[in-house]
């Protein structure tokens, strides 16, 4: 092979990587759906929020099931659900009520609410936890919606895009301030809450998790 081959076959071998990689940390929706901009109609003050990171050495390095996927590099989603069950209150049979990512985790893959792909299956989860999930697409969100999520003490998942990738990304609504929500980003390097500004303040879809006890009484 001549060097200019060899040189071509690298730039496309790095282009493969580099595209692969950027798939690794979010392929939970394989579905398109359309952008919607959205703000706080009305502040909420952030709860005491409960933070996890997805590249916390405690887990980054737990799989995803029996997938090839860890927390590391795709564990965003379950961090949102770890951190909304806790912050809801939500007992889950088979998880302590301080049930940190990496034991959400554990028991998602020993349930077997991922594929194998590592994507979390909504339906197995409301299965094997009894929390049932609220699942929009956000063009189909009610106005005013997700501030009455919030108000009501339930702590919206979103997904967004990262801004320079473009990857598929989720993060957890804390609160609103300013008219910007304001979020539980697994991917923060440090314990902190950032606006939704951070992802131009557009979501793709929603989860919204509650449990099926609490359904029942507000019926």
């Amino acid at each position: 092979m001549t060097r200019k081959r060899c040189g071509i076959a690298a730039i496309v071998l790095a282009a493969v990587i580099l595209a692969a990689g950027g798939a690794l940390c979010y392929r939970h929706f394989r579905q398109a759906a359309q952008a919607v901009i959205v703000e706080a109609s009305q502040e909420t003050a952030a709860a005491e929020t409960v933070i996890f990171r997805q590249k916390d050495e405690r887990w980054k390095d737990d799989a995803l099931g029996d997938s090839a996927y860890h927390m590391a590099d795709s564990g965003c989603l379950t961090c949102c659900v770890a951190a909304a069950l806790q912050m809801q209150q939500i007992s889950v049979d088979g998880l302590p009520e301080d049930a940190d990512a990496g034991e959400v985790n554990q028991f998602f893959s020993e349930q077997g609410v991922y594929d194998g792909q590592g994507n979390l299956q909504w339906d197995v989860l409301e299965q094997v936890t009894g929390v049932s999930v609220l699942r929009q697409d956000a063009a189909e969100l009610p106005e005013g919606a997700l501030d009455e999520y919030l108000a009501d003490g339930c702590f919206p998942i979103v997904r967004v895009k990262m801004p320079k990738s473009g990857s598929t990304h989720y993060v957890l609504l804390v609160g609103s301030k300013d008219g910007t929500y304001q979020c539980m980003d697994p991917l923060q390097k440090k314990e902190q809450i950032v606006p939704l500004s951070e992802f131009r303040n557009q979501i793709y879809a929603v989860r919204v998790l509650e449990s099926q006890k609490e359904m029942r009484q507000k019926r």
